[in-house]
């Protein structure tokens, strides 16, 4: 663990460039792997905002974990030990006519554990996994991929409804407060940014909300489910404070791919954004207005969660690193401040993703090491490690009570694990995308020797 304190930057302030960090999934492509895309120009400055020097670190342990020991043969009893007579246990009935006796397990033999599940992919080509996300009530998992979005039932893991037509690939995901709608960030890179609004248990298309000019790479309702806040790789985010509104606010401030956003629990007081710019940035709810900015990052922000309080937050970076930042409202002179309180290596390499669990107890980070981490999100403490992924994870996700945890990659499988034992449980791949449409043949006319033959 390391602790810093460090400035706060003004809101308003700019980079004097963009940077070029680029993380493995943030602009990958199904058909090409993972390809750099040239940074867009730099937007004009955002409103100005009151700076804070960060407050103080406290140190955070690491949670452990130990693993039970398999369990034993009893010891004989006293009187056996002793070369007395035993009673005889009591015989069992005999069963009805017409069924067969229950099998007895032999005495002093354990149970065969259960199989080890093996993640064994289809022969046919998989796009990569790129967005991850679990319903509210944990009953299904949303999994985006290059052209669709599946929706998978959590008990079986068996697909129950797909959104085909995503543009490029599905890059961000968010169910509303219900679970009944599903956002959907994509986009052809460099060309067109979408967020669609899918009504998952109908057959109605999904609603396009106002275009980007380039993927939308990050997207979250507020807690009640009727706002929306999205970023993208034009270097802009969107809010929208009813979904059903035209345009919403444009919010032109970061100097980099806007990679990350999310809504405060505490409803309508503050939103945050973050980007390739290394920045994170706090808006006044009521003002659309950038009020603080956190610079603390070493590298371009990856992943941003808020602690139940809704004052607190953490976010993931390209640095190898979670940051935990807080906000605070001044009444008497009505402004905004912020602080800087703890800072955790987490991946070698980079932190590529991260998400929260419902109940806002945990979050989950996967990094360039090829592990998945599940961390305590009040005091930074460890809870698991997952080793056995054996790739980069583009996307993860936990349940709303952070027992099962979710991973996919560029091999486009999608891993289950228990966060309790850190195994895997199942292991699955999206369906494959329908077979497009074939164009009617045009009728052919004979020619021979130069002239249209007559049928």
């Amino acid at each position: 663990m390391i602790s810093r304190r460090r400035r706060i930057r003004p809101a308003g302030s700019r980079l004097s460039r963009t940077t070029g960090l680029l993380a493995c999934g943030i602009v990958l492509s199904a058909a090409t792997g993972a390809q750099v895309k040239p940074a867009a120009p730099a937007a004009a400055g955002g409103a100005a905002a009151k700076s804070v020097k960060p407050g103080a670190s406290p140190s955070a342990g690491a949670a452990t974990t130990k693993a039970a020991k398999p369990g034993t043969n009893p010891a004989p009893t006293p009187a056996a030990a002793a070369g007395k007579p035993v009673a005889k246990a009591a015989v069992a009935p005999a069963p009805p006519a017409g069924k067969a006796p229950a099998p007895v397990p032999a005495a002093g033999i354990a149970p065969a554990p259960p199989a080890e599940v093996q993640v064994v992919r289809p022969s046919r080509p998989l796009g990569a996994v790129t967005a991850l996300t679990f319903s509210p009530d944990g009953k299904r998992l949303a999994v985006g991929t290059y052209g669709q979005v599946v929706i998978f039932d959590a008990a079986s893991w068996q697909a129950i409804s797909t959104l085909h037509g995503v543009e490029d690939s599905a890059r961000a995901l968010a169910f509303d407060a219900a679970g009944a709608t599903l956002a959907v960030g994509c986009g052809e890179p460099g060309m067109s940014g979408k967020a669609l609004l899918w009504k998952c248990a109908g057959a109605e298309p999904a609603k396009a909300l106002p275009e980007q000019y380039d993927t939308v790479e990050s997207i979250a309702f507020d807690a009640e489910g009727k706002q929306v806040l999205f970023g993208a790789d034009d270097n802009k985010a969107r809010f929208l404070k009813a979904i059903d509104g035209k345009d919403g606010s444009l919010l032109d401030s970061h100097n980099g791919r806007v990679t990350a956003v999310a809504f405060s629990p505490k409803e309508n007081t503050v939103f945050i954004t973050g980007g390739l710019d290394k920045i994170v940035k706090v808006w006044d709810w009521q003002k659309v207005q950038n009020v603080v900015n956190f610079d603390q990052s070493e590298a371009g922000i990856t992943g941003l969660a808020f602690l139940p309080n809704g004052t607190q937050f953490v976010g993931s970076s390209l640095d190898g690193k979670l940051y935990w930042w807080g906000v605070g409202f001044n009444n008497r002179d009505q402004t905004w401040g912020g602080y800087h309180y703890r800072t955790v290596g987490a991946h070698d390499g980079g932190v590529y993703t991260l998400a929260g669990s419902a109940n806002g107890q945990r979050i989950i980070t996967s990094g360039a090491d090829s592990t998945v981490k599940i961390w305590n999100i009040d005091n930074g403490g460890q809870i698991r490690e997952i080793k056995d992924a054996g790739l980069p994870m583009y996307a993860v996700a936990l349940s709303p009570d952070g027992k099962t945890a979710a991973g996919g990659g560029r091999d486009g499988m999608v891993r289950i694990w228990s966060v309790e034992t850190g195994k895997l449980t199942a292991a699955f791949a999206p369906p494959a995308l329908p077979a497009p449409a074939k164009a009617p043949a045009k009728a052919k006319s004979a020619v021979h020797r130069g002239r249209v033959a007559k049928r």
